[in-house]
């Protein structure tokens, strides 16, 4: 079939995904669309209620007699901002290197091609054809570009460490002119 001329081919590669570069993507899943999903602001709620009960407790002079719920408020609250803002990104990771060691078809090497409107890629085993429209998200990050979206392969992976730098660009460019109100870059953690 005949490519059209509004529909031309943008890019086309080889890639291959490492173990570290999906855990994260898949932590990045789980921030957008998984269960940790708005932990900042339930995290928040945890740690008022527990500004909350100190208030009560240095009214009452810090007499654990008198109100043994606020202390209790106090661990619980402290407790569950850890799990928001540490234990859940952390057991999203492990469930993605999970993910990625219970899997073969993720570690085997993927042809892509970049459409204008659509992404393809392909190996031994399997094919998809994914359209934008599809994607809720696109986030670039320093090592990879993470496609968030569709029915299956809920988390697609393109590791930047195999690309050269003008594919790199092109894909960059790419993204965020198509998917607009998709598309987010990552804040870098190099310094």
């Amino acid at each position: 079939m005949p490519e059209s001329i509004y529909n031309g081919l943008i890019a086309e590669f080889d890639n291959e995904i490492k173990l570290r570069d999906y855990s994260e993507a898949y932590r990045i899943y789980d921030l957008r669309c998984g269960l940790s999903m708005g932990r900042e602001w339930k995290a928040s709620v945890f740690f008022v209620l527990a500004l909350g009960a100190l208030f009560v407790m240095m009214m009452e002079n810090f007499d654990l007699g008198r109100i043994p719920t606020a202390s209790i408020v106090i661990l619980i609250s402290m407790y569950m901002c850890t799990h928001y803002l540490y234990l859940l990104p952390k057991k999203a990771k492990l469930k993605g290197e999970h993910i990625y060691r219970s899997s073969r078809l993720l570690s085997k090497p993927k042809h892509f091609k970049i459409y204008r409107d659509h992404f393809m890629f392909r190996n031994e085993y399997e094919y998809l054809k994914r359209y934008y429209t599809e994607l809720s998200d696109c986030i670039e990050t320093d090592n990879s570009f993470v496609l968030i979206g569709g029915t299956d392969h809920r988390v697609t992976v393109i590791s930047k460490s195999l690309l050269n730098d003008n594919v790199i660009e092109k894909l960059s460019e790419h993204f965020s002119r198509e998917m607009i109100g998709q598309y987010r870059r990552a804040k870098s953690k190099r310094k």
